[in-house]
């Protein structure tokens, strides 16, 4: 798993700016003029407090009116009409959306899943995170894209490799074509977690787990158990980009639900066929 600073020479990931939103975008999937994608950071918004300043929830406490005016931003930043953005109700489960040409859509309230795979253009599809990985599939040759939200429980039940298979089945996708994208998570520096976490992820000898200080605690490698999951169900590792830092390290940058004590706002993860 190749992990490069922001800092250095050619990163793999790269802050970028757009009408005043920053932003992360991979220089793996910026090379294909077929899409646009985006993992936003917590600035370019209006939202105050704990909320600053780019929140786009409402359910930790901030003002509706707030995230409508942020949601206005990013449309107006990336010159995407605000009812493209299509979002789910994430729960941590492993549903996912399957929106195919005929499917009707609409901005939000889509249903109860962690992700979201269409191969519609002028849809963008995304996901809202505050330490869970979001991830970026695209199928460059089937022109196929998904939005993925894996926190723990998500990724204990493979969502990853769940959401790859439905590129497979649905639209005939080879995995070796497949680019995947792990977004900023809260790092194994930060996250640590109990036995029920442990058993969970029923995965020993991958390094996703190293002891903690604290009695029967564990530090938990999200990114790493979500790039294994990815490896494992075909996709080559050079295909497979994990460069982004740890949200709760780099809570200038990005919201940490465990890093800002459970209140907090959320960052949006989107991709878009043009």
């Amino acid at each position: 798993m190749t992990k490069v600073s922001l800092t250095e020479e050619k990163p793999m990931v790269s802050l970028a700016s757009r009408g005043g939103v920053r932003y992360l975008e991979a220089a793996s999937l910026k090379r294909y003029d077929s899409i646009v994608h985006a993992f936003c950071t917590r600035w370019g918004g209006v939202s105050r407090g704990r909320f600053s300043n780019f929140n786009f929830s409402v359910s930790e406490g901030d003002g509706r009116e707030q995230v409508e005016e942020n949601w206005a931003i990013l449309s107006n930043a990336f010159a995407i009409p605000e009812a493209s953005f299509v979002t789910v109700r994430q729960v941590h489960e492993d549903g996912i959306l399957i929106i195919d040409d005929d499917a009707p859509v609409g901005a939000g309230g889509n249903g109860e899943y962690d992700a979201i795979v269409t191969n519609r253009p002028g849809i963008a599809v995304g996901v809202k995170t505050a330490d869970c990985v979001p991830l970026l599939l695209f199928d460059p040759v089937r022109t196929v894209i998904a939005a993925v939200h894996a926190g723990w429980r998500g990724t204990a039940k493979g969502i990853a490799a769940t959401t790859i298979s439905r590129f497979r089945e649905r639209y005939s996708t080879r995995v070796e074509d497949l680019i995947a994208v792990i977004g900023p998570s809260i790092g194994p520096c930060c996250y640590e977690v109990d036995r029920i976490v442990r058993d969970a992820m029923k995965d020993d000898g991958a390094g996703v787990f190293t002891p903690s200080d604290n009695h029967d605690r564990w530090m938990f490698d999200l990114p790493r158990a979500n790039w294994r999951q990815i490896l494992d169900a075909g996709v080559p590792p050079a295909n497979i980009i994990d460069a982004a830092p740890c949200t709760s390290c780099h809570r200038d940058i990005f919201f940490s639900h465990r890093g800002e004590g459970g209140t907090t706002g959320r960052q949006f993860n989107f991709i878009m066929i043009r």
